[in-house]
């Protein structure tokens, strides 16, 4: 593998992954509503301009890539159905270019059968449900968009995340007791390059904590 795409890539776990891409060596192309949110790595990097919700825009970005890794977030002002929207784009994009390999960053509300939730995963899922309901059902329907795909795809769930430096030190596999609330993006970053370049996880939804 010597190129990736990378969604989401302006946020702060984007940039980690591009900081951490680049140091394996691989060619990146990103693609950003605000290039100039970029900083350095609008230098190091093939950026698109566009956004994720533009089913031409995450074209361009895929096209010629090994591998898409999406970070993708809701920020203020983000539109309604916005993980959905994007996620239909990527799948779309991916059969399109030829392109089989997807990473995607979620968070824990997205269910699993293997899961064994914990109580204060389901009083954290409760409380994400009822403070926003449209993150909440929105990374559920987009989760299930993806796993209904033919990619081999990997939805990576993450709990709170951190600004911590990289530990190394985390574990993935699915929602059960003793799973910390907590991981670094560094360590998120580290994981999802690491499904991606290593083949781990593949149609699965590992929950990764530190």
């Amino acid at each position: 593998m010597t190129r990736i795409a990378v969604l989401g890539a302006t946020g702060r776990t984007g940039r980690e992954i591009l900081g951490q891409a680049l140091a394996k060596g691989l060619e990146i192309s990103a693609l950003a509503r605000q290039q100039e949110k970029l900083g350095d790595f609008q230098n190091k990097t093939k950026v698109f301009q566009g956004d994720a919700a533009d089913p031409m825009a995450v074209e361009r970005v895929v096209e010629g890539s090994d591998a898409v890794l999406s970070a993708l977030g809701l920020v203020h002002g983000s539109p309604k159905g916005l993980m959905t929207t994007s996620s239909s784009n990527m799948v779309a994009a991916l059969r399109s270019k030829g392109t089989r390999r997807l990473v995607i960053l979620t968070n824990t509300g997205v269910p699993d059968p293997s899961d064994r939730p914990p109580v204060t995963q389901r009083v954290l899922r409760f409380v994400l449900r009822k403070m926003n309901a449209p993150l909440w059902y929105d990374s559920i329907e987009a989760a299930r968009v993806v796993a209904e795909s033919d990619l081999d795809w990997t939805l990576v769930r993450a709990p709170i995340l951190t600004d911590k430096p990289r530990t190394g030190m985390y574990r993935a596999g699915p929602l059960a007791h003793h799973v910390p609330l907590r991981v670094s993006r560094a360590d998120v970053a580290e994981f999802m390059l690491a499904c991606a370049m290593e083949g781990k996880f593949v149609r699965e939804k590992p929950v990764i904590a530190g």
